[in-house]
């Protein structure tokens, strides 16, 4: 890989969880390195997401678009977000209410050529999940043909659909 390149690493991280923020930090901080030595155009922590997001209210972030598009990306690949991104219903104690929400993984990456959603991690198919760390390895070694084996999805925007609004120092 040569730092002509054009891939943008977009970053995500659940802000809700106990005892991950060091492993958090450190895919930061991998993701960081990668840009800096012209592996990345540009990373970026693209925002923090909680870890259920109701898909009927929940209209405050990005997090619902950001995951259609990702589960877009799985659907044309013949691959799953599951287990990392789980789509289920959840009830509420003493109302008939019942919501579709998406519980969100501690950690993804998803990389882009401009508007082209190149891959999502962690993603999984009949034989293997593919994770963050996987793919940062790959780039890491400088494996140039390691995510060709993913087919891209042109998607409307060159920006994260979530703000950057987490606190990423110690």
């Amino acid at each position: 890989m040569t730092g002509d390149t054009h891939l943008r690493a977009e970053l995500y991280l659940r802000g809700d969880t106990y005892g991950t923020f060091d492993a958090q930090q450190q895919v930061l901080n991998r993701v960081k390195r990668l840009e800096a030595n012209g592996v990345f155009s540009e990373s970026m922590l693209a925002g923090e997401w909680q870890r259920i997001r109701t898909m009927a209210e929940d209209k405050r972030s990005g997090a619902l678009a950001t995951y259609e598009e990702f589960r877009d990306w799985a659907d044309r690949n013949s691959y799953s977000l599951e287990p990392a991104f789980e789509r289920r219903t959840r009830s509420f104690v003493g109302l008939d209410r019942v919501d579709d929400v998406v519980v969100f993984p501690v950690v993804s990456l998803a990389m882009y050529d401009g508007s082209q959603l190149k891959g999502v991690f962690p993603c999984t198919d009949e034989d293997r999940t593919y994770t963050v760390g996987d793919a940062l390895e790959a780039f890491e070694r400088g494996d140039a043909d390691w995510l060709a084996q993913f087919d891209s999805v042109t998607v409307g925007r060159t920006q994260p659909w979530l703000e950057p609004g987490v606190d990423v120092t110690p």
